[in-house]
């Protein structure tokens, strides 16, 4: 049986990672639209000043990891399971981590627009931050998210499958 630790981690874990990949698909379906329309200098000069987007998304990647890991734990040492985490729950755990390193990376192409560049350098920044940092990303904390959830609805599952079936007496 799953201990309510357990559960109370997945569901700040489910809430947090889903805030993350909601912001993320956002940003891959939305904002990249319209920086497209409007040009890669003007994406540099809204980078510039976004810069706390970005420490907003660390934040919650490193909470949401955090929480993940943490569930993770607590679902292999409730006492009543069999001591095996679940394996959606590794996956989660799997790619809320490169969603981290992949927040590492689009911090690192942001803090290359500080010195600002000329506007000959500013193309190839900008393809490296929409496969780095907008649409890896996306994925990774999708794929998180949906981890979180799959573990979720599988543990509060899982005492309802281990009842063995009773048949009525005749």
């Amino acid at each position: 049986m799953t201990s309510a630790r357990t559960f109370s981690l997945l569901a700040a874990a489910t809430v947090v990672s889903g805030w993350l990949a909601g912001a993320a698909l956002e940003r891959s379906a939305v904002g990249v639209r319209i920086w497209l329309t409007m040009g890669v200098e003007s994406w540099a000069t809204f980078s510039r000043g976004a810069v706390s987007g970005l420490t907003i998304d660390g934040f919650l990647g490193v909470a949401a990891t955090a929480l993940i890991i943490g569930a993770a734990m607590s679902a292999t040492f409730d006492r009543d399971s069999d001591r095996v985490t679940p394996a959606p729950l590794i996956v989660a755990a799997a790619f809320s981590v490169l969603g981290l390193l992949l927040t590492a990376k689009a911090m690192s192409l942001v803090q290359l627009l500080a010195a600002s560049p000329p506007a000959a350098d500013l193309p190839p920044i900008f393809q490296a931050y929409l496969i780095w940092g907008v649409d890896f990303r996306a994925a990774a904390a999708a794929v998180a998210f949906v981890a979180v959830v799959w573990t979720l609805f599988d543990l509060s599952a899982a005492p309802q499958r281990s009842g063995a079936v009773e048949t009525p007496a005749e």
